[in-house]
């Protein structure tokens, strides 16, 4: 399981590790930058070093905790989510 999980981080969610530590251009005179190129930079230029292996282990520990909770949502019957809805709604 572990080195499926690592796959996923490596693959899906470079996405999501990237969007960690991207440029945010959402301030004032940030507009007309090439997001693209600075992003790359900055991904080339963390790998490796402390900041980045730390992002890298958030992003394995909420991977682990979104797998976690899908399990466990695969588990619950129809009759035990019919049950809290209606606890819900009293």
């Amino acid at each position: 399981m572990e080195s499926h999980h690592q796959g996923a981080v490596s693959s899906s969610s470079g996405a999501d590790l990237l969007s960690r530590i991207a440029l945010n251009d959402n301030k004032a005179g940030m507009e007309g930058l090439d997001r693209d190129k600075i992003n790359k930079i900055i991904l080339e230029t963390s790998k490796g070093s402390k900041f980045y292996e730390n992002e890298l282990k958030k992003e394995q520990q909420v991977n682990q905790r979104i797998e976690k909770m899908m399990e466990q949502k695969a588990r619950v019957t129809k009759e035990q989510l019919k049950q809290a809805q209606a606890e819900v709604t009293l």
